[in-house]
């Protein structure tokens, strides 16, 4: 959840300003500040952006289309910050406003806090982000008296973030993001075909699905940077939240906190029982219970989206037979199937991507349910980029073209 260094919140409070009231003495006046430094902010934080924001005229001074750009972002930074604070149940009272603590919030504090979120330690946390024990103490303390709210608590094993300090955390640098999105932003409009892609593969359905569009994308973006995240659902779906993934690719999953993430299923991925091409069972036309109950199976990890389908199979079973080999890695099932005569549970989608090596057989089994789609899983009120949404165009056209089991031979300009 480390944010990186960049603009001070100050001087995108000024950016700000100057964008809404179209002059720099306006926006002097209502930030308190000289004429002369307002025109330093600036100058500042376009040389840190590497833009022209403005354009200065007789009549005032106007966005620039680069400007229009990075001002809907730092709009909305300043939007999800106040909005975090009002998650946290910070409120006004004795004298001070809220927009008055808000604009107290420095990066600095928000990088210390969510440095202390993330870490086994405060001495950890000052290490994470290169600063002095002392200056960060002095940061986090200062944001914890402006909000007037406790963030953390002392345990056995040392102080840590409040669960409502850790959550604040989280909200606070997904808003802080949004200016590098926009940075990213401006330089697609300037020609610069890059930003950064961070994306979370889930076990096999994710992965396989997830290398034709990384190819594709980088054809589209020379200049992307692109991380890829393996895990389980739950682990991805946390990593989104903090915000260290942009996108989860893999099966849906059911989960509770619909206010933060969204889902967008592309195609039904139903399960079918796998086998090696040569397999005993290959030569029956159909296959029943019994027979599926006489091998030894490959199950998949606890937790893990198939694994309802999975023991619902076995439910069926009077004798469910040995399943005592678990993974989530596709190579190690198809060696594993290659040289025995276990079976195992894919989804369609897998099968069809194992099943051009020859050495699998899908089995006249089915249908098997509960069946599940396969789908991207992202954050609620986070607007992409114009790269993360070709990455999106990418996935639909990758994912029916899987789900029609046709040669993927066009790809997506």
């Amino acid at each position: 959840m480390e944010m990186a260094a960049g603009p001070s919140l100050r001087h995108l409070r000024v950016f700000e300003m100057v964008s809404r009231l179209q002059g720099v003495r306006k926006a002097a006046d209502a930030v308190h500040m000289s004429q002369p430094a307002v025109t330093q902010a600036i100058t500042k934080l376009e040389a840190q952006v590497g833009a022209t924001l403005f354009e200065r005229r007789s009549k005032g001074t106007y966005l620039s289309a680069a400007g229009e750009i990075f001002a809907a972002r730092t709009r909305m930074m300043f939007y999800l910050i106040e909005e975090a604070l009002t998650a946290f149940g910070v409120s006004a009272g004795k004298g001070r406003s809220f927009g008055s603590i808000a604009e107290r919030i420095t990066r600095p504090q928000i990088r210390g806090l969510a440095a202390v979120a993330d870490g086994r330690s405060f001495a950890d946390a000052a290490r994470k982000i290169g600063i002095s024990l002392a200056s960060l103490h002095r940061a986090v303390r200062e944001l914890e008296r402006n909000l007037g709210k406790p963030l953390f608590q002392t345990t056995a094993s040392g102080v840590i973030t409040t669960r409502g300090g850790a959550d604040l955390a989280r909200k606070l640098s997904l808003a802080m993001r949004e200016v590098e999105w926009g940075m990213e932003e401006m330089q697609a409009a300037a020609g610069l075909l890059g930003g950064q892609l961070r994306v979370g593969a889930m076990p096999l359905a994710g992965s396989f699905l997830l290398a034709p569009v990384i190819n594709d994308l980088t054809r589209l973006y020379p200049q992307v940077r692109v991380q890829v995240m393996t895990g389980d659902g739950g682990r991805l779906t946390r990593s989104l939240q903090l915000g260290e993934i942009d996108f989860v690719v893999g099966l849906i999953r059911d989960f509770d906190d619909k206010d933060e993430i969204q889902q967008e299923a592309m195609a039904s991925s139903p399960y079918v029982v796998v086998a090696r091409h040569d397999h005993p069972l290959t030569r029956k036309a159909k296959i029943t219970v019994t027979d599926l109950q006489s091998y030894d199976w490959i199950s998949p990890m606890p937790g893990a989206t198939r694994r309802v389908a999975f023991d619902g199979l076995f439910a069926l079973m009077k004798k469910p037979p040995t399943a005592n080999v678990e993974t989530y890695s596709l190579s190690t099932i198809r060696l594993l199937l290659r040289d025995s005569d276990r079976l195992t549970l894919l989804s369609r989608f897998e099968y069809e991507y194992e099943k051009g090596a020859g050495a699998l057989a899908m089995l006249p089994y089915g249908p098997i349910k509960p069946a599940h789609s396969l789908g991207v899983t992202r954050r609620v009120n986070w607007i992409p980029t114009e790269m993360h949404m070709k990455f999106l165009e990418l996935i639909r056209f990758h994912s029916a073209a899987i789900a029609a089991d046709v040669p993927e031979q066009k790809r997506v300009a």
